[in-house]
């Protein structure tokens, strides 16, 4: 299961990467669960940087 989760989430990285470098917007839920349109630049932005935070905390 966690292989799984990990491929996911690879996938999801490399997907936000492409859309940034081609300037797209991607589709996430804000706090109440609705669809929001965010720049796919800064959810890479985002990602790297809590993956960053998790790496320094263990």
């Amino acid at each position: 299961m966690k292989k799984a989760a990990i491929a996911l989430q690879l996938a999801v990285d490399r997907e936000l990467e492409r859309k940034a470098k081609l300037g797209y917007k991607a589709v996430v839920a804000d706090r109440n669960g609705n669809p929001k349109l965010v720049s796919a630049r800064y959810l890479v932005r985002q990602r790297k940087a809590s993956r960053a935070s998790a790496e320094t905390a263990v």
